[in-house]
């Protein structure tokens, strides 16, 4: 029984980096819709596209990112329920969703199209958010080791979450600082890393 528990478990964990692939995939169909005059120089085409391939560079790196964190979320996953598949739905589901903001900021960052893209990550933070609280308070469908773990994100998430909040707000006024608004996570990670040190230590 229990290999079996570990098996279903397995499907969730290949199902989602499958979901996954494809969406880290369709970013570069955008980039396969470029047309390149006789003329042009390698440096032409990517002046020219600055757009498509800064846009296809960060939501690669960003939803690499995500993936690295689901990996580490469900790594010592070994039972699951209707509420940790549900909430990995929705995360996948946001994921998948990525790709359309991300070629709509390639044309242009007004009109919406920023916080559209914010919002989108806003939405993926909250998921592991929620996914890592719900393992904190389910031990049970962990290994029993991974407690510690699951509360180390849970902080790091809301600090991201805040971060990507404070982004979203911004772009709603001005698109352009909103996405720059994004470095936030940099000072968020760095103090949730400081703040689950200092956990360590008192715990």
């Amino acid at each position: 029984m229990a290999h079996e528990r570990e098996a279903s478990v397995e499907r969730i964990i290949v199902f989602s980096d499958g979901v996954v692939a494809i969406a880290i995939t369709l970013l570069i169909l955008p980039l396969t819709e470029i047309h390149q005059a006789e003329d042009a120089t390698l440096a032409d085409i990517v002046v020219e596209n600055g757009g498509e391939l800064g846009a296809f560079a960060l939501s690669f790196a960003v939803i690499a990112n995500y993936w690295t964190i689901h990996h580490d979320l469900f790594r010592p996953l070994r039972r699951h329920n209707g509420r940790i598949i549900l909430l990995n739905m929705f995360w996948l589901a946001a994921i998948v969703f990525l790709p359309f903001p991300t070629a709509l900021i390639a044309d242009g960052i007004d009109d919406g199209f920023a916080a559209l893209y914010i919002g989108t990550l806003l939405a993926v933070s909250v998921l592991n958010l929620l996914i890592a609280n719900y393992l904190d308070h389910h031990p049970e469908l962990t290994d029993g080791e991974a407690a510690a773990e699951s509360r180390q994100y849970v902080v790091a998430s809301a600090f991201s979450v805040g971060a990507i909040l404070i982004a979203l707000i911004i772009s709603l006024f001005s698109p352009s600082i909103g996405l720059f608004g994004l470095l936030l996570l940099i000072p968020a990670q760095v103090i949730a890393g400081r703040v689950n040190r200092v956990g360590k230590v008192n715990a």
